[in-house]
């Protein structure tokens, strides 16, 4: 297809000095025609900005530049429903490190990669408390309130869970802990109780949902990428599309993504349960058949302790009073769940390329329609999500995307994905 970028216009691009900085006072990059690559994913707890440019100057050599200065920039979109992309001071992007540095006798050219200033501070906390209730304000408590966590001051949107999980600590890093509870969370769906909590940032902030509701969210309008007509203004055509399916059924078998079981030992009361687990459980409309029957099979066997000493909700234990313990949740059930319903919604991806559009966010769904011919009707497009004829258009989630601007171009790469084994 016909490459048909939007047009744009950098108005800014400054680098700004930190108290562990080499830079002494504010720099603007703008002369050097930066390039600028901008990404976020719902698998991301952390946005990414890359800018590649070429100074007369040789600042990168002259202040020695090495990472800790702070960036700031704004693109215009050249459209006023789209908006401007702006990078500022409250997403706190710091220059991680300079590669590429390349020196000819006309100036520097260099790299810089950045990330949020929240990725360094998660290198230095550690979590030690421990932590009682629901799962997503143990989230919020780790991101914002503890000393001993990020203390962000960006927005978090969080999802409140439908069950609790009390656990320790024990010195981790603050977004580790997080990802690690990811599995054990579960929400109440009208289908039923969904599982699998997804955090990721984005430009607007952090984000703590369950896949089941970002798949309900209907697309905001505008958001509609048809390749013939537009029916609204801030609407964009497709560049470019492509399909990609990523399933592995061997690994998947020795995952035990399709059956497994799981055995509990409490080294309290010295009893054993197991948990079986099997794909059918998930009432997926259209589920994963192996030949055989393969998939009713138990392929893993895991071997877990109960954290006892966790769910005491006081410091002494006491005998025969039960409401001294809080109830033992059924995690093998979330977790085998979470894992299996994650991994058949990531199996199929589509990748397509827009023009530039700063209003899109991983995580949102869009719209994409394929006007294919019915064979009945060749003249006619085919109707939107027509199922029965195979038809990809349809509702996408936003997995990731990348703003790729300079260079003469600005577009705006997405990583799609449908939900193809739907909830009943």
């Amino acid at each position: 297809m016909a490459d048909t970028p939007r047009s744009f216009t950098i108005s800014k691009c400054v680098l700004k000095p930190s108290e562990g900085s080499s830079l002494k006072e504010e720099y603007s990059i703008l002369g050097g025609a930066p390039l600028i690559t901008y990404m976020e994913s719902v698998l991301s707890p952390a946005i990414a900005l890359t800018v590649t440019f070429f100074d007369t100057t040789s600042i990168v050599s002259r202040e020695g530049l090495t990472g800790g200065e702070y960036i700031e920039l704004v693109v215009k979109s050249g459209n006023d429903k789209l908006g401007d992309f702006e990078i500022t001071s409250e997403h706190k992007m710091i220059v991680n490190g300079v590669t590429n540095v390349k020196t000819n006798n006309q100036g520097q050219g260099a790299t810089l990669e950045c990330i949020p200033e929240e990725l360094l501070v998660n290198e230095t906390a550690k979590i030690s408390k421990k932590f009682s209730g629901n799962i997503s304000d143990h989230v919020k408590d780790i991101m914002t309130t503890d000393v001993k966590g990020i203390q962000t001051s960006k927005t978090l949107d969080e999802e409140s869970t439908s069950n609790k999980y009390s656990f320790v600590g024990n010195f981790k890093r603050p977004i580790d802990i997080i990802q690690w509870l990811q599995p054990k969370a579960s929400v109440e769906a009208e289908e039923g109780e969904s599982f699998g909590f997804l955090f990721w940032e984005t430009l607007d902030g952090y984000h703590f949902k369950s896949i089941q509701t970002l798949l309900s969210v209907e697309p905001e309008k505008g958001h509609i990428f048809p390749k013939i007509e537009l029916p609204y203004e801030a609407a964009d055509k497709l560049i470019d599309a492509k399909g990609n399916t990523s399933t592995d059924t061997i690994m998947d078998l020795r995952r035990g993504m399709y059956a497994n079981k799981t055995i509990y030992v409490d080294l309290e009361t010295h009893i054993k349960t197991v948990d079986d687990f099997k794909i059918a459980d998930l009432g997926l409309e259209t589920p994963p058949v192996l030949p055989k029957g393969l998939e009713e099979k138990p392929t893993k066997l895991m071997f877990r302790i109960l954290d006892t000493g966790a769910l005491q909700k006081d410091s002494k234990k006491v005998d025969g009073d039960e409401s001294a313990t809080e109830k033992q949740q059924d995690l093998a059930k979330y977790q085998n769940k979470s894992y299996a319903r994650t991994n058949l919604l990531f199996s199929s991806t589509f990748d397509a390329v827009v023009p530039f559009n700063p209003t899109l966010r991983a995580g949102k769904t869009v719209e994409l329609q394929f006007p294919i011919p019915e064979p009945e009707n060749p003249d006619q497009p085919r109707k939107l999500g027509d199922k029965n004829s195979n038809d990809p258009s349809g509702v996408y989630l936003i997995e990731g995307l990348k703003h790729v601007i300079g260079e003469g171009k600005a577009l705006t790469q997405l990583s799609l994905i449908r939900d193809t084994f739907t909830v009943k």
